[in-house]
């Protein structure tokens, strides 16, 4: 039985998605610190699953007689296998879930506000800021449109003391000049 580690693969894929080297070296080790208590858990329950598999019905004198021929037979072609990998799951797969498993990540590197308010649209551009860090897209744009230009000034009025924003301009013509703002995230930063 497979057992799959939902929000700490997740973790993993955070940590390597880091652009910097030595920040990327800093947040594995110390994903892989996380992790192994995690790990060590669960192929302790994994080996008390499997002893309990091997000795069903093997109680008695017969069952475990029957029991110990099956297993000098298949001894020299069966192992203890532990596999850690990241890999798809077959449909037909007897899995254990550790924990929840996390949402499917959605990456988008631009947020549309045109239409809007400024006071529905500062909320939005807040959470797309967030996310965006959080899964260290480096660059995004928002597209706020030209109109009379209050949109773009309230959201750029905000990107000039955003703690995730390392710096912003107009959007260059593939993206809508005026029309739009260019966004760099800043790098996540480990202590």
């Amino acid at each position: 039985m497979a057992t799959i580690f939902g929000q700490e693969g997740r973790n993993l894929y955070s940590a390597f998605f880091i652009p910097d080297t030595a920040k990327r070296r800093a947040a594995l080790d110390e994903w892989i610190k996380s992790i192994a208590p995690v790990i060590q858990a669960a192929v302790t329950q994994e080996l008390q699953d499997l002893v309990e598999f091997v000795t069903e019905n093997r109680w008695t004198e017969e069952g475990w007689r029957r029991g110990e021929e099956k297993l000098r037979r298949i001894q020299n072609d069966y192992h203890l296998v532990m596999d850690i990998k990241l890999r798809t799951i077959g449909s037909r797969e007897q899995i254990k879930v550790k924990g929840k498993l996390p949402d499917p990540v959605v990456r988008t590197t631009e947020i549309d506000l045109h239409g809007m308010k400024a006071a529905e649209a500062m909320p939005l551009v807040e959470n797309f800021l967030q996310e965006s860090y959080k899964v260290h897209e480096r660059k995004v744009w928002i597209i706020h449109g030209k109109g009379e230009g209050i949109l773009r000034e309230e959201v750029r009025k905000r990107l000039g003391h955003h703690p995730l924003v390392e710096s912003f301009a107009p959007a260059d013509q593939a993206h809508g000049e005026e029309g739009a703002t260019q966004v760099d995230i800043k790098e996540w930063e480990f202590s």
